[in-house]
């Protein structure tokens, strides 16, 4: 029978605890972090959804509205279209195609600040018959100038603002 020197073993499976308690919390650190990426782009993702449903909201009430298409128009800036506080109009004891318009687009806009961080919209004819509806709002950690984003006529809204467009043709 052969004995080894334990003398020469001290300290070895205390060294391989540190090894070990080291590559754990890299492991968990690197966990920590796909965490916090994953509920950042969570966060992206339901505001995009939002934006969708909106865009597709104010498309529907237009086309059950279509006498009175032409007064959907909206071209507000986003500047000011987020700094503002809009009320909804009101029509008794009858409503014309341009108060159902307008009470749409109230109602559209007083819904994209509530379900989004500087939501605000734009509605503008398009070259091909229909209209485009674009949604904007404000995200988190965002810089850049989204290039979904219009420019000219309404104005781009700037840095910082994502967008989502819809074309539709009633």
């Amino acid at each position: 029978m052969k004995y080894t020197n334990l003398r020469n073993q001290a300290g070895t499976s205390l060294i391989e605890i540190g090894v070990t308690l080291v590559i754990m919390a890299i492991g968990l650190l690197g966990l920590a972090g796909l965490q916090g990426n994953s509920l950042r782009f969570l966060t992206t993702a339901s505001q995009r959804s939002e934006a969708a449903q909106a865009a597709y909201d104010i498309s529907d009430r237009m086309r059950a509205n279509s006498a009175g298409l032409n007064n959907y128009i909206y071209t507000t800036p986003y500047s000011s279209t987020v700094a503002a506080t809009s009320s909804i109009p009101s029509c008794t004891p009858s409503c014309t195609a341009t108060d159902i318009a307008n009470i749409d687009i109230a109602t559209w806009l007083q819904n994209l600040a509530y379900r989004l961080n500087g939501g605000a919209g734009y509605i503008v004819a398009n070259a091909v018959g229909g209209y485009d509806v674009t949604v904007m709002w404000q995200e988190a950690g965002y810089v850049d100038v989204d290039p979904a984003c219009p420019v000219g006529n309404p104005p781009a809204p700037g840095a910082g603002v994502r967008c989502y467009t819809v074309r539709f043709t009633p």
